[in-house]
């Protein structure tokens, strides 16, 4: 939506982000078809105090929920981890990303 100008834009966009010390980019290779990521999107909240839970926010069309329970936390846990393995590393993330923008 919004034409190449946009679609450019957001590219540009993602790699200042990438320059931040909290942000870590990485691209999901076509080749891996359908992955664990396919269900949605998700962040995982983790705080400095001990006595507050792990928590993973989950984000819907018309609600968002908040796991807190740990099992729950565990197996988004280990669905973000497989994501990080299967994915490009953030370096090669950046050439893919530069690439895009040169052929745009």
């Amino acid at each position: 939506m919004g034409g190449a100008k946009v679609m450019r834009e957001q590219v540009e966009h993602l790699l200042d982000l990438m320059t931040l010390p909290n942000v870590t980019l990485q691209v999901m290779p076509f080749r891996f078809g359908g992955h664990v990521g396919e269900g949605g999107a998700f962040t995982i909240l983790r705080f400095p105090e001990p006595e507050l839970p792990d928590t993973v926010y989950v984000e819907h069309l018309t609600s968002a929920h908040y796991l807190d329970k740990p099992d729950h936390v565990e197996r988004y846990a280990q669905t973000m981890e497989r994501l990080t393995v299967d994915s490009q590393p953030p370096d090669m993330t950046r050439r893919t990303l530069q690439k895009i923008l040169a052929q745009a």
